[in-house]
């Protein structure tokens, strides 16, 4: 592959690879309850993804640095996910299938954002690119796509989405055999001192780090909100009325839309404003805008909120990739990297997903989002506390 495409090669990838996401995502839960399935239910589904990817997105990591095969994990996933997605049609409403597919689609689906991002960071690193410079362009083709997915769906049937993902897939199978990862010769690198330690070792260190542990812990706290987004956005938009797959089409493209110009900042941001700094307003600004939804507002405030969406996943998405990045030994990038997502996705999820269905039947999504935007304050705490710990121990370190 000729350098100037190899250097814009992520650009293009990221590109297709989120136009797959917004096939599927931002419809799948709304899909469930169309099925018939209780919030209960749905929040118990998205549960499973998250512990196993708990489990699974670690190891993915640590095994693609330890053999440096971050190409054949993501061809073997994305080429394996759509088709083990396609089996819900097949359900025929039992929910113990339904189970039982999301844990052996949950195994392969982990290893595919995690990947895509770490392999992103390491591309623009070496190429002199920004991070968000390439993560932009998957904004981009994800908020045109959406709403045309949604429109589509409202049209020919939700049940759409599924060989609509199957697709989008297939030609993330194509574009991964062109992934120049390198990896292979920094792994051999490192291979000696991993086979000394042993590969689960490589993660002790980073939990042993404190100001890593505590970056941990506000990521998780700041992170119920997003998780419960997740699981129950496109129902909480459906019980609106209407056409309800093309409002969450134009509410996703507002937010994605958003995400263009912070991602394009966000190295400038972070320059200025510090990585902890970042952080703690970001939170602030993700608990408005879950107080927004809790008060459930006409559609056009909804999209005016989307804007606020946009800005506040992106920001902390792009400092909390750095932020890891930047934290860890040479040969534990992609294993910090995984931590990061297993706290934000995984853990978050977890709770999030199982508390959420008991809370909208408890007191509905007035409850629900208000106590992510008292949960997104106590997450900007921790991070204001994390900054004061890295002012003292740099201030210790000088004297």
């Amino acid at each position: 592959m000729p350098d100037g495409i190899r250097k814009y090669f992520m650009h293009v990838y990221n590109y297709f690879f989120y136009i797959a996401y917004a096939s599927y995502l931002p419809f799948l839960s709304y899909w469930f309850a169309e099925d018939g399935l209780s919030a209960q239910q749905i929040g118990f589904i998205f549960s499973i993804g998250p512990l196993v990817g708990f489990l699974m997105q670690p190891v993915w990591g640590m095994l693609i640095d330890y053999y440096g095969i971050a190409k054949y994990v993501l061809i073997g996933s994305m080429g394996i996910t759509p088709w083990v997605m396609l089996m819900y049609q097949f359900a025929d409403h039992n929910f113990a299938l339904y189970v039982a597919i999301s844990i052996l689609l949950a195994v392969f689906a982990s290893a595919t954002l995690p990947v895509v991002d770490a392999i992103t960071v390491r591309h623009a690193k070496k190429n002199a690119l920004g991070y968000g410079a390439i993560r932009v362009v998957g904004s981009l083709s994800f908020g045109l796509s959406v709403t045309f997915f949604g429109i589509l769906y409202d049209k020919y049937g939700l049940s759409l989405l599924f060989p609509a993902y199957i697709g989008t897939m297939l030609v993330m199978c194509l574009l991964s055999f062109f992934l120049d990862t390198n990896q292979r010769e920094e792994a051999e690198k490192h291979n000696l001192a991993i086979r000394r330690s042993g590969m689960f070792k490589e993660m002790l260190p980073l939990l042993k780090e404190r100001s890593f542990l505590l970056f941990l812990i506000p990521v998780f706290v700041a992170a119920i909100g997003p998780q419960l987004n997740n699981a129950f956005y496109s129902v909480y938009i459906s019980h609106f009325g209407g056409e309800a797959s093309g409002k969450i089409g134009i509410l996703y493209t507002i937010s994605s839309v958003a995400e263009i110009p912070v991602f394009l900042l966000s190295g400038y941001i972070i320059s200025k404003l510090g990585y902890v700094r970042t952080l703690t307003l970001v939170s602030l600004a993700g608990a408005l805008r879950w107080y927004v939804l809790s008060i459930e507002p006409p559609f056009e405030i909804l999209m005016l909120n989307q804007i606020l969406s946009g800005v506040t996943y992106a920001l902390f998405l792009a400092t909390g990739i750095n932020y890891a990045y930047d934290n860890s030994p040479a040969h534990t990038k992609t294993t910090a990297h995984s931590l990061f997502i297993v706290v934000y996705t995984n853990i978050a999820g977890i709770v999030a997903s199982n508390i959420g269905g008991f809370v909208i039947e408890a007191g509905g999504y007035r409850l629900l989002f208000g106590g992510a935007a008292a949960l997104s304050v106590l997450g900007a705490v921790g991070f204001a506390m994390l900054g004061r710990l890295r002012t003292e121990k740099l201030h210790n370190s000088t004297v």
